[in-house]
């Protein structure tokens, strides 16, 4: 170490932040005096030994002060000194145990150093260790071994634990407080605690001989059957199933020993026989071990024999700790003595029962015993490892706090005084949402996020908060009225509770051991201690953590620099009294309601879904404010960068987004809330220099500016909602009931006559109702409903006339309004397009908040005067009341259009399916429409079964086309491909008769054969010639498939009339080429 650098350090002004203050702890509240340590850099963390301490300053430095045993020496509080060993290696966490201490680098490494008698430094050969020597945490279980990375460390008297990277636990040391699968001490190499391999290990604390563990919870449907049996075994959650916890309960206890250990078959029958040590007790101890608790009794006779662990695949024969025993054995003579006198959780209870008079019942694991796991781990109950937070990054509020080690005092809180071998569950913990965990040297503290303070263990000089003795379960300390405890820490007799209060700065708490010229009365003494605030420390500065250990306390304060801190620490507060409040609403107002089904189905739905919002917005203020505990807790090594509400603002805002008219119409704190949130982070912005390139500064203007936005929007919810109320109360009525829903709002209405119809008559009653996503339009007894989603306002430009009119366009009427003044055609004009605007989204194009609303929209109707789209409902774009763009028509009787249309009417290509009655099958058109009508190219498949491909005009087939006409395994099948007008074959066209075989080359007049044209059979036959009205008609050329010729009149198909000259077939072989040379000669005669 290195001694000389105190001094420099000391010769420097102190830092703003990062002010760390000592005391000891026997000193009475009126006597407080504490040492301010004055170093140049601000102090990042502490920890505190039995008698000395060891602190981490800005940029990796470590200190050690108090009586050095290990190096002989004593070094004063106010002069600590540096660690330069560790120079270079940029400590990130420091730790202090009863006499050693342990650091850790910012790679991971650790760093131990100190008394080593147990094996605690990691070293298996000196007895103390100097200097900070390396600790190597290696996993062994893969291959190839892997340097674990560690990022939290705990200490106590004689062990070490280290919490890795993945949120495993590591051990080395001396004792039961270990958890490991192993009686020979010490380890001094760091092995894994098995008994949490595969669960999220969150925060690890140790006191004098036993150990704390706060671990995230598993999904109580967490049923994973792909789990290893492994994992299975090691990860079973204490959210089982009913059931299954049941049998657990039923079955267990004869075959679980209360120390975490397996009996296995050879020792249970072995257990019949004498054990070794019985003869060291008496007649009294062996009645009460066979009567009383025959567990007990199991559990001494299988510790005195060899066992076969199984650890890491091999097993070994190990021999029994002659430490395990004799804790067993102090453990077993305590509970006697209670018996035989009064238990230490109820002085009123006697004799037998005693022996079931504790807080709770005896701590019945909520894992079974290692071999019940094992049976089970095939079965339904839930296992696998912890899973990580939901993606949003906040701390998670589903906590257990699970212990191990010696229970002498009742430290482990499991209801009674027995030491564990292996960390076992907290059960009464469970589900408290347990945030933080310490450990004094025999008592035991955990913080909840409802600001609440559990204690157990010794109770000796009233460290626990209580008055009562000691307390074998965890029990809330008794705390004044509106104090919220958001940090706490343990010593060797006190405890260290930091907290809200009424005033702007943080009160610090303490209860435990003091001077005897204190207080005269311990009861006194207690209560006066606990309720009673440092006031010196109160008015100095801003507290943002508290240390303690062995018989010393430590703060760390900030002062308040340009109100930075002031402004943090408000926030802080303030959301956590705002957690506990919500709180307090879901365990006194919404879950009993909750219970009762007296709300009648009209409210239940609205209720529940109130319930679901608020406990979810519950459930992220409450990690939020956990969140900023923590960020206080660690100020220093943070940037504002890292600040929750900018890093999750997203999440925020979507909450509130998401359910903000069902918050808003009961619950008004959360409004409130979010304005103090853009409020204390346009304070904090103003501590940074306004520059372009600062990130602080843009981060929180950027967060203030989102938070900000929020809350006016919710502010005019809230509004709105209010005015609705009065609306519905003023204007009840069976003609306006059918209007009221939950979610519409009212904007404006025209009960004062500012806004009538033109044109209307003198004596005529109408009534405009503007709500949030329709127009109502009223006349005495009847209504008309105008959607907002198609509805466009617009002013009208001045005629003359001195009317103030606002034009009103929806898809099938147009109307004009006249406002009777100037102002309420504004008011009426802006209220419209505002509304219009808000209900689309603000998705539309060519929209001007608050101005006008979009031209084009997207939107869904269903029309019911228009002649052409009757009764059909039509979802897809708009522009100007009309529908324009892409969009879907359907028609009642089952027309459906699907493309582009314009100005109101189907142009550009679509898809149109029409039903067909006659064929029962559906038309089906694919291609370009016009104005309305199918027009251009395009593909109609007719229910017949026939297919025309070719181009349209006004809807009827125009211009070129093929129409196929049904399949070859059809009756009636062929293919026409040629020239059509008016939906009739005219022109020149090619038509293939499959059923007939023929094929007609040639001309056509409205769908009949007309003119010249060549005709094909599948025998053979050619005939050339004319046609008239579907026949032939006049002169031509057969040719018949033996190859003889006729030349004549045709009066009808294939009958010849009049003359004709005949060609034998013997005169008739030529090639077909020359077949057609003759042909057309003949033509020309």
């Amino acid at each position: 170490f290195c001694a000389g650098s105190p001094a420099d350090e000391r010769g420097l002004q102190p830092p703003d932040r990062g002010l760390l203050h000592v005391w000891p702890s026997e000193g009475g509240t009126q006597q407080l005096c504490p040492e301010t340590v004055l170093l140049s850099r601000p102090v990042m963390h502490i920890s505190l030994g039995e008698n000395h301490g060891i602190l981490l300053a800005q940029g990796g430095l470590v200190f050690s002060f108090g009586e050095l045993s290990w190096r002989g020496v004593s070094v004063p509080v106010s002069a600590p000194v540096l660690e330069a060993s560790l120079l270079g290696r940029t400590v990130v966490h420091v730790a202090a145990g009863g006499f050693h201490c342990g650091a850790i680098s910012e790679q991971g490494g650790v760093y131990m150093w100190g008394e080593n008698t147990a094996g605690q430094c990691g070293e298996w050969f000196p007895v103390t260790v100097p200097e900070p020597c390396p600790v190597t945490v290696v996993d062994s279980e893969v291959v190839p071994p892997v340097v674990v990375r560690v990022i939290s460390l705990a200490c106590g008297w004689e062990h070490s634990l280290a919490l890795s990277a993945q949120n495993e636990l590591w051990a080395w040391g001396s004792g039961c407080q270990l958890g490991l699968v192993t009686n020979t001490f010490p380890v001094w190499k760091p092995q894994k605690v098995e008994h949490l391999a595969g669960r999220h290990v969150i925060q690890v604390a140790c006191g004098a001989h036993h150990s704390l563990a706060l671990v995230r919870s598993l999904p109580a449907q967490d049923f994973s059957a792909q789990s290893t049996p492994k994992m299975r075994e090691r990860g079973r959650s204490p959210q089982c199933p009913l059931a299954d916890r049941e049998e657990l309960v039923t079955t267990d206890d004869a075959v679980y020993c209360p120390l975490g250990v397996e009996l296995s078959e050879v020792t249970r029958s072995e257990v019949e026989t004498p054990f070794l040590f019985a003869a060291t007790l008496n007649e009294a101890e062996a009645l009460y071990l066979s009567t009383t608790v025959p567990w007990k009794q199991s559990m001494l006779q299988y510790l005195t024999f060899d066992l076969p662990f199984c650890s890491g695949g091999a097993s070994a024969p190990l021999s029994s700790s002659p430490v395990c025993l004799e804790e067993v054995r102090l453990c077993v003579e305590r509970e006697r003595q209670a018996l035989l006198g009064c238990s230490l959780t109820n002085a009123h209870q006697k004799g037998n029962a005693a022996a079931s008079g504790r807080r709770s019942l005896p701590g019945t694991p909520t894992h079974g015993s290692p071999r019940r796991r094992r049976q089970a781990a095939s079965g339904s109950l839930c296992a696998g490892a912890a899973s990580d937070d939901s993606g949003d990054g906040l701390p998670s509020l589903e906590t257990e706090v699970w212990s191990w080690g010696r229970g002498s005092e009742g430290q482990l809180g499991h209801g009674d005084q027995l030491a564990r071998l292996q960390p076992l569950c907290i059960k009464s913990l469970t589900g408290q949402e347990v945030i933080k965990v310490a450990a004094g040297s025999h008592h035991s503290l955990a913080l909840t996020a409802q600001c609440q303070v559990y204690s157990w263990g010794s109770n000796l000089c009233g460290q626990l908060g209580r008055v009562d003795g000691p307390v074998t379960v965890p029990q809330l300390a008794k705390l004044s009225d509106g104090l919220r405890v958001w940090d706490l820490s343990a010593g060797q007799s006190h405890s260290l509770l930091l907290a809200d209060g009424d005033c702007v700065q943080p009160v610090l708490l303490y209860c435990g051991q003091q001077s005897e010229s204190a207080h005269i009365n311990p009861i006194n003494r207690l209560i006066s201690s606990l309720h009673t605030p440092w006031s010196v420390f109160v008015q100095m500065s801003y507290i943002s953590s508290v240390s303690g250990g062995g018989r010393l306390c430590a703060a760390l304060m900030d002062h308040n620099v340009m109100g930075f801190i002031a402004a943090i620490h408000d926030l802080a507060s303030r959301e956590r009294q705002f957690s506990c409040w919500m709180n307090d609403v879901r365990r006194v107002v919404i879950a009993p309601l909750r219970k009762k089904g007296t709300l009648g189905d009209p409210c239940t739905h609205l209720f529940f879904a109130l319930c679901d919002s608020f406990i979810q917005l519950s459930k992220l203020i409450g990690r939020h404010a956990t969140a900023l505990s923590y960020f206080l807790q660690n100020a220093q090594s943070r940037d504002v960068t890292s600040f929750p509400l900018l890093t999750h603002s997203e999440h925020f805002l979507e909450t509130y987004k998401n359910k903000e008219f069902d918050l808003v119409s009961m619950f008004y704190q959360p409004l409130q809330q979010l304005h103090h949130y853009s409020r204390v982070l346009l304070k904090m912005a103003t501590c940074y220099d306004v520059v372009s390139t600062n990130s602080e500064y843009q981060s929180l203007q950027q967060g203030c500016s989102h938070y900000e936005a929020l809350s006016s929007c919710l502010r005019r919810k809230k509004k709105e909602a209010e005015t609705t109320q009065l609306f519905w109360k003023t204007h009840s009525g069976k003609t306006t009931e059918s209007l009221r829903l939950p979610q519409r709002r009212v904007i404006c209405e025209s009960s004062n006559r500012s806004l009538t119809p033109q044109f209307a008559g003198r004596f005529s009653n109408h009534w405009f109702i503007l709500f949030n996503d329709i127009l109502v339009h009223t006349q005495f007894s009847s209504f008309r409903i105008y959607p907002l989603t198609c509805l466009w306002a617009k002013t009208i430009t001045e005629d003359g006339s001195g009317f103030y009119t606002i034009k009103i366009i929806c898809p099938e009427e147009s109307f004009t309004l006249v406002a009777s003044t100037p102002q309420e055609k504004n008011k009426w004009l802006r209220s419209l397009n505002q509304a219009v605007d808000q209900v689309l989204g603000g998705a539309g194009q060519g929209s001007s908040p608050g101005v006008t609303a979009a031209v084009c929209r997207t939107a869904s109707y269903k029309f019911v005067t228009d002649e052409r789209f009757r009764d059909a409902q039509y979802s897809g774009g708009w522009m100007a009341g009309r529908v324009h763009g892409r969009g879907t028509m359907k028609w009642p009787d089952g027309r459906v259009y699907k493309g582009n249309f314009k100005g109101g009417l189907e142009d550009g290509y679509g898809e149109c399916v029409m039903p067909n009655k006659a064929q029962d099958k559906p038309d089906v058109y694919q291609g370009q429409w016009k104005e309305g009508k199918i027009h251009g190219f395009g593909k109609y498949k007719y229910g017949s079964g026939e297919v025309y491909d070719g181009c349209f005009c006004d809807g009827r087939r125009h211009g070129y086309g093929m129409l196929s006409a049904g399949k070859l395994a059809r009756t009636s099948s062929g293919l026409f491909i040629g020239q059509w007008v008016q939906d009739k074959k005219t022109g020149y066209g090619v038509h293939d008769d499959i059923m007939r075989g023929e094929k007609y080359m040639g001309f056509w007049l409205d769908d009949q054969r007309h003119g010249s044209a060549v005709v094909l059979t599948q025998y053979g036959v050619y005939f050339e010639g004319s046609f008239k009205e579907n026949k032939m008609s006049g002169s031509g050329l057969l040719v018949s498939d033996d190859d003889t010729v006729f030349h004549g009149e045709f009066s009808d198909d294939w009958t010849v009339n009049g003359k004709v000259k005949h060609t034998p077939a013997l005169l008739w072989r030529l090639s077909s080429d020359q077949l057609i040379a003759l042909l057309l000669l003949c033509r020309g005669f």
